[in-house]
């Protein structure tokens, strides 16, 4: 810290309080940890350090949940949702998104939607992925049309994406789960019924389900964006 200061690296400075505040927060000393992020926060505010100031806030908005603090944990989290998307981040920003569904019950599936719309569209890791469409799919009506979509779109991705990955055939067995538990729900017993089934439902067809999956997304979501999907590419 010293050395930041004596060669005037004021983002250096930001980082390294920001770093101290999670060690310190770890050892559990929240107060001083919130202490030093307020530090922090105001220097990457003062130097224009969007990036910074998001990955403070979703600190700050984690050991705000930690201290049982819910509302002070949403608001954060909304925050550096907004800091992310304005910065692009959209790694970062699914990651907050997931956690504000945790945070904000009555919204969970909105963000659930956002988060996968996202990661419909990056290069996120596989077993995230994966992570993500289960607990949507978990979160979603049982025998909704989005948990075929789901499952089928998991095993996509599986297959895209899935090439030497340590945990594929785990993660694998958990898209087929899925989507024949989809499958059951229609009443769909046999592997020929199953074949006949994805056929009629177009689930083998990624130019359809992806599409649609989109659609689906965004009736849920409605108005209730937390970033400009314009920008997304």
């Amino acid at each position: 810290m010293e050395i930041k200061e004596r060669i005037g690296d004021v983002g250096g400075k930001a980082a390294t309080l920001n770093n101290m505040a999670r060690v310190i927060a770890q050892q559990g000393d929240i107060e001083r940890a919130i202490a030093l992020w307020q530090q922090s926060l105001e220097i990457v505010e003062r130097i224009g350090d969007v990036g910074g100031k998001a990955v403070i806030l979703a600190n700050m908005a984690y050991w705000a949940g930690e201290t049982g603090d819910k509302a002070r944990q949403l608001d954060l989290n909304l925050q550096a949702a907004s800091a992310f998307a304005q910065v692009r981040a959209y790694g970062d920003l699914v990651n907050v998104l997931r956690n504000l569904r945790l945070t904000a019950e009555s919204n969970g599936l909105v963000y659930l939607a956002q988060a996968m719309w996202l990661t419909v569209r990056i290069h996120a890791p596989l077993a995230k992925t994966i992570q993500l469409i289960h607990d949507l799919y978990n979160a979603v009506p049982r025998g909704d049309e989005l948990q075929s979509l789901l499952g089928t779109t998991a095993l996509f991705f599986c297959s895209r994406r899935g090439e030497g990955h340590p945990q594929l055939e785990e993660l694998q067995k958990l898209s087929v789960r899925m989507i024949s538990g989809a499958a059951g729900v229609q009443g769909i017993e046999t592997e020929e019924a199953f074949d006949i089934w994805i056929v009629q439902q177009r689930l083998n067809d990624p130019e359809y389900y992806l599409p649609r999956l989109t659609q689906r997304l965004e009736e849920i979501v409605g108005d209730g964006w937390l970033f400009d999907r314009s920008q997304v590419s």
